[in-house]
């Protein structure tokens, strides 16, 4: 595809998503419902600032908060609790990661698999189906969410890396240059991204295909669609991150909100309604990738077809 069909494939995959969002009407509000609850009650029952939340949902493609742990208020939290219960602090985040975890994976799965189902013209899938599919697809989207993981894990660590000895000079040209490393990385990592998202669709949707085998396949239905994966990224990231300042800007006590865990709530809501809207975004472009690929075995086959044919014809006027 040339820029200009990527493009248009970008706003149709858009487009589409909005409608998936209304087929299903009501499995798709009560799988939103559930995840906004359950981050909502998340969130108060941790007390935890919905900055650090927010910041975590960005790494959609991983399955553990790798962002907020490291952030000042989540650890200045932390050591409150354990200066006042040195024993509980340890298990306070084990049960944190572990339920946060947990419903960031079960959300995605029920998401995509809606999706999917709405995708295929399933207007009936009923909530005990979305159960009984989501238990199905668990193991195979844990292990492609595993590797993910380790792959955000292990890009970030690489930059970081790279970049430490550029920030450390006090040369404002060397700084410049870590300034223009970072941007570029991070360009870099949502083109990457699309390709580890995709993947977990992948699992889901196609349950014997997880892990490495996920990846290989996103590699493929993406090929092609490269520049549309990307402007996705791209999109959702922006939104995230205006979720983000935004929840960042009500805090500051000026606004018509007033009780801050009142702002913490409408901010985790609104990262989470970004959040569900992006595994049907990328739902929707596994499905028009699978088509661009079936379209293009067809194609192939009919050459081959018409190659056959062209060699069988009898030859005329030879004597």
């Amino acid at each position: 595809m040339n820029f200009s069909s990527q493009f248009l494939n970008f706003l149709v995959i858009l487009k589409e998503s909005v409608k998936l969002l209304i087929k299903n009407g009501k499995i798709m509000a009560l799988v939103t419902a559930l995840s906004l609850f359950s981050f909502s009650v998340f969130s108060l029952l941790f007390d935890l600032p919905p900055s650090s939340l927010t910041q975590d949902m960005l790494a959609r493609e991983s399955l553990i908060p790798i962002l907020s742990s490291n952030s000042s208020e989540f650890s200045n939290y932390l050591s409150r609790i354990k200066n006042k219960f040195p024993l509980l602090a340890p298990t306070l985040y084990i049960v944190l990661v572990f339920s946060y975890s947990l419903v960031t994976f079960l959300s995605t799965i029920a998401t995509v698999i809606v999706s999917a189902e709405s995708h295929k013209g399933n207007v009936n899938f009923s909530a005990k189906e979305l159960c009984s599919s989501t238990m199905k697809s668990c193991i195979g989207s844990f292990v492609t969410g595993f590797y993910t993981t380790i792959l955000v894990i292990g890009y970030v660590f690489l930059v970081l890396t790279i970049n430490a000895p550029l920030r450390m000079s006090s040369n404002m040209s060397t700084l410049g240059w870590a300034v223009l490393f970072t941007f570029f990385a991070y360009v870099f990592y949502l083109y990457l991204s699309s390709i580890w998202i995709l993947s977990l669709v992948v699992s889901v949707v196609d349950r014997d295909c997880s892990g490495i085998r996920a990846l290989g396949k996103s590699a493929e239905i993406i090929k092609g669609q490269e520049l549309s994966g990307f402007l996705l990224n791209v999109v959702m990231n922006l939104a995230s991150w205006g979720v983000y300042l935004g929840s960042m800007n009500i805090k500051s006590g000026t606004h018509w909100i007033s009780n801050e865990k009142i702002k913490g709530l409408i901010s985790v809501g609104f990262t989470c309604l970004v959040w569900v809207l992006n595994f049907v975004v990328y739902t929707v472009l596994y499905f028009r990738g699978k088509e661009g690929i079936g379209q293009e075995i067809e194609l192939n086959l009919s050459n081959v077809e018409y190659a056959k044919l062209g060699n069988d014809d009898p030859l005329v006027g030879v004597a």
